[in-house]
């Protein structure tokens, strides 16, 4: 079973820097914590945007989670940190107009 260290070490490899999507959007990820692994899988990444810096909670469930339930190999952990980088980027779009958007992040400064 995964550990939270080993998905942790594997997500930051993936995910810390600058991410970007189309339209110019770019976060850079810079920092990166696993609060959780079971029974849902919870990242925090702190996050410097065009308006400074961000702290955003990335819940998963389901399927999703379970992928850290046994050895998360790379192509596993590729895929995690898809998924993770898609739900900062809709969280990025939707934080100021959804209420469980709004509840993902808050600003550090």
């Amino acid at each position: 079973m995964a550990t939270v260290e080993i998905v942790q070490e594997k997500l930051q490899s993936e995910l810390l820097g600058v991410q970007s999507q189309g339209a110019g959007t770019s976060i850079e990820i810079v920092e990166l914590r696993v609060a959780e692994i079971r029974p849902s899988l919870v990242i925090e990444v702190d996050v410097q945007v065009e308006d400074g810096r961000w702290r955003v909670s990335l819940p998963f469930s389901g399927q999703e989670a379970s992928m850290v339930s046994g050895d998360l190999n790379d192509q596993a952990a590729s895929y995690l940190a898809t998924l993770a980088r898609t739900h900062l980027f809709e969280w990025w779009h939707t934080k100021d107009r959804e209420t469980a958007s709004k509840r993902m992040g808050r600003k550090l400064n």
